[in-house]
């Protein structure tokens, strides 16, 4: 079942009538995130707010273009509950994918954000990827995006489950205060540097610092150089 977010309490409820496999991804990511030892200090939040929303793509779909339907719902959402959060497992496609493929699934999911947005929204495309104040907009809401896949073997903080998995939630919610606090943002590095088998990313910065650029944060391979989604992309 695609083309539809699942309220987490929904979900997990009496479960009559939702996808059993989308249950099932829900409950390993809960018991990857919704813990004391995952380095977000905010991660257990959306959980006990219930501000969470989960789908899932299959195989057998345009994976990026239904993955982007789901962001779309999510924007929906947001208007009506600012802090919500959305988690899109994605089935694999490939008998073997590696990181590289994952890397090639989220750089198509962002071209294809950045398409719908300049077709429905161009006033909000004017600026650069390169520019640090660039933000990935879906239908006036400026969007972060967390990648993460099973094959991030070292950079665990990454690896949320068996699926490829897409986290998104507006960008005005992650960093609202006390969020956005330079305590908090070096308690959380210092916690992923404890929980990952490499050091932080160079590319992990604060939105707007003229050093720092989005869209390098949203794909974190396991070594540190920079992947960049929005390489190739229209501008």
């Amino acid at each position: 079942m695609t083309g539809r977010l699942h309220r987490i309490d929904t979900l997990l409820g009496d479960g009559q009538g939702e996808p059993r496999e989308l249950r099932r991804l829900t409950q390993d990511f809960r018991e990857v995130v919704d813990t004391p030892a995952f380095p977000c200090v905010f991660s257990q939040l959306p959980f006990t707010t219930g501000d969470v929303y989960l789908g899932v793509v299959p195989t057998g779909v345009e994976q990026d273009e239904a993955v982007v339907d789901l962001l779309d719902e999510l924007t929906a959402i947001i208007t009506a509950a600012p802090d919500a959060l959305a988690v899109v497992f994605v089935d694999d496609e490939l008998p073997e994918p590696t990181l590289d493929d994952d890397f090639s699934l989220a750089t198509s999911i962002v071209s294809r954000v950045m398409s719908r947005n300049r077709r429905d929204r161009p006033q909000t495309h004017d600026v650069s990827p390169d520019d640090p104040s660039w933000m990935l907009w879906l239908n006036d809401v400026g969007l972060f995006l967390n990648f993460s896949s099973p094959r991030h073997r070292a950079r665990h903080s990454r690896n949320v489950g068996s699926r490829f998995t897409v986290i998104a939630q507006a960008r005005a919610s992650f960093d609202e205060h006390p969020r956005s606090s330079e305590r908090v943002r070096a308690e959380i590095r210092r916690r992923v540097a404890a929980y990952d088998d490499v050091p932080v990313h160079p590319c992990l910065g604060r939105y707007g610092d003229s050093t720092s650029r989005e869209a390098l944060q949203f794909f974190l391979g396991d070594r540190t150089d920079a992947m960049d989604p929005t390489a190739g992309t229209a501008r």
